[in-house]
């Protein structure tokens, strides 16, 4: 659908500018779903995290994964806001303090799965390296210190992005960190993948076991991890493809509802990932669905019974 908007030039000819965007009903057709799903799902994840068996999990990883899903749901409750926003709001300043408040989480979000990936790699690739050894042994606070340093760092763009006008340059910062940290992500994971790959072969040709839950694990995370890098990845180059045609084209642009789609699209992924790769979530959830599947056919067999 296209939406003109007409500029004028004293000296040259007139220029169009057209709106590339969705209609309503696609935004509400296919967010509408995403949102109530990552809402049900992070829920669920709050509900694993609050279980006695959480606090056998060692920090940072709670930390992370409560971190990740924190996000989710203020991400979800945000856009739902912004909505509401758009359609009840005129004034610039309250829309654009609404879009800056869902960025930030949707850049939280994508971060924290980053630093979760790292912790994984140091945690699991085994390494003899002074450098190593260290970051393995202080990684807690390694994790804590990032953490806050990333939001800081987010929390001045924001910021920025309310008072004043992002130029390109400004962009360039913001996307070079985001291309650091999908740097850090797939080196985590193919450096993690890599030895798990070699450690399964050393198993095949010493006759050990390759039915480790703890390798099956480790091997989910991997895979969970990497399909997260493809994602950033391709958010990354869908954000950088937006704002280069909004500020080089002199023909068209994409609507904004367009680039949260894609977000939207990009957090559900990330609720997938978190589900399959973490045990935690994965093991909750196949005993809630044994627990409703056994109370289901105990009903039944219940009503089955006639009395004589």
């Amino acid at each position: 659908f296209l939406e003109n908007l007409n500029s004028t030039d004293k000296h040259d000819m007139e220029i169009t500018r057209a709106i590339l965007y969705m209609s309503d009903f696609a935004v509400f057709l296919i967010n509408g779903p995403l949102l109530v799903l990552n809402l049900m799902a992070n829920i669920f994840f709050v509900f694993c995290l609050m279980t006695r068996k959480t606090q056998q999990v060692k920090q940072p990883l709670t930390i992370l994964l409560g971190s990740m899903v924190s996000f989710t749901i203020l991400y979800v409750f945000s856009v739902t806001l912004l909505t509401c926003v758009l359609v009840w709001v005129k004034s610039n300043v309250v829309i654009d303090i609404a879009c800056t408040i869902v960025i930030f989480l949707s850049r939280g979000n994508m971060t924290t799965y980053v630093w979760l990936m790292f912790y994984y790699y140091i945690m699991i690739v085994p390494s003899q390296r002074a450098l190593f050894l260290w970051v393995k042994k202080n990684i807690k606070s390694i994790i804590y210190i990032v953490l806050i340093l990333d939001r800081l760092f987010f929390l001045g763009v924001a910021s920025f992005q309310v008072t004043l006008i992002i130029d390109i340059v400004w962009f360039s910062i913001v996307s070079t960190y985001k291309f650091i940290f999908i740097c850090v992500m797939m080196i985590s994971c193919f450096a993690t993948a890599h030895y798990l790959n070699k450690h399964m072969k050393s198993l095949s040709a010493s006759d050990g076991s390759l039915s480790s839950p703890r390798l099956h694990s480790q091997i989910r995370v991997t895979v969970a991890g990497i399909l997260q890098g493809v994602l950033c990845f391709l958010c990354g180059i869908w954000n950088l493809v937006y704002v280069m045609i909004y500020y080089l084209s002199p023909y068209f642009y994409f609507g904004s509802n367009i680039t949260f789609t894609v977000v939207n699209l990009y957090i559900s992924g990330t609720t997938v990932n978190l589900g399959v790769g973490q045990t935690l979530f994965r093991e909750r959830a196949i005993h809630v669905w044994k627990a409703v599947n056994k109370r289901l056919c105990t009903g039944k067999s219940s009503k089955d019974i006639r009395p004589p």
